[in-house]
C-alpha cells in the first residue's frame, strides 16, 4: 500500500472515530426525550377504560392513570426516559443555556375518571367555574383543618406557607413530615383554584404580592401550635 493511501486511510479511520465520540446536541436529546413521552402515553391510551378503579395514579415524571396490566412496561419506558432526561440537562449545561421559566405552582390531578373508553386525569383547567365555587370553601376548611390534633412541640419541624385569600395571601404552616406532601399538594390545587376564580372575576392582583406564594416561611410554637412568622 503506498504511503499517501495509507495516510488518508488513517484520516479517514480518525475522522470516523472522532465522529462518533462527538458529543450529542442539546436538540437531539431533547427530541428522543419528546418521543419518550409520546411513547409513554401511547402505553397508557393502549388499555381501554372500563373499570376507572383498575387504573392507578402514578407520579413519575409527570402524573398518569396506569393499568395494572401495564406497569412493568412503564416504569421501564420511564427509567429510559430519565437517561435521556440526564443526557440533555448535560447536554444544555454544556452548550450554556439558561431556562427563563419562573417559579409555578404545581398541578395535581383532582381525580381519575372514564372518558370515551380511556383513562382520563382531571386537573383545575378542567373544572367549571361552578365546580370551582363550590369546591373552594371545602377545601379550605380542610387545609386549615389539616394539623388540627398535631401538636407543635418543635418549630423546626414546620415551615410557612401561603394561600391565595383574594388578592391577599394568608399563612399557613405545614409540617415537614407529618403527611407533608399531601398537604402542599392541597395548598397548590387550592391555590390554582383560587386563580382561576381571579382570573375570571378579572381581579388585578399585585404581581409582587402573589409571589409570596411560593415563599417559605419560619414558624414558632404557641400554645403547642404552629404559628408562621411573617416579619
Amino acid at each position: 500500500m503506498k504511503r499517501s493511501t495509507l495516510f488518508h486511510l488513517c484520516m479517514v479511520i480518525l475522522f470516523i472515530a472522532c465522529s462518533k465520540s462527538e458529543p450529542k446536541s442539546y436538540e437531539y436529546w431533547n427530541n428522543l426525550v419528546s418521543e419518550k413521552y409520546e411513547e409513554i402515553n401511547a402505553l397508557v391510551q393502549s388499555v381501554p377504560c372500563t373499570d376507572i378503579e383498575a387504573f392507578e395514579i402514578i407520579k413519575r415524571n409527570g402524573y398518569y392513570p396506569v393499568h395494572f396490566s401495564v406497569r412493568k412496561q412503564f416504569d421501564r419506558l420511564q427509567v429510559e426516559l430519565e437517561q435521556l432526561q440526564q443526557e440533555r440537562n448535560i447536554a444544555s449545561s454544556r452548550e450554556g443555556m439558561l431556562s427563563d421559566i419562573g417559579p409555578r405552582i404545581p398541578n395535581h390531578p383532582l381525580r381519575k375518571v372514564c372518558d370515551s373508553g380511556k383513562a382520563k386525569l382531571i386537573y383545575v383547567k378542567d373544572l367549571s367555574m361552578e365546580e370551582i365555587d363550590s369546591e373552594l370553601p371545602v377545601r379550605y376548611k380542610e387545609i386549615k383543618a389539616f394539623y388540627k390534633d398535631v401538636r407543635c412541640t418543635d418549630a423546626s419541624q414546620w415551615t410557612g406557607h401561603y394561600i391565595f385569600s383574594d388578592c391577599k395571601m394568608e399563612a399557613i404552616a405545614v409540617h415537614k413530615t407529618d403527611r407533608h406532601e399531601e398537604m402542599l399538594e392541597r395548598i397548590d390545587i387550592y391555590n390554582l383554584m383560587k386563580m382561576r376564580k381571579a382570573a375570571s372575576e378579572n381581579l388585578n392582583c399585585n404581581k409582587t404580592s402573589s409571589n409570596s406564594v411560593f415563599s417559605i416561611k419560619p414558624v414558632e410554637c404557641r400554645d403547642e401550635k404552629p404559628v408562621v412568622i411573617e416579619k
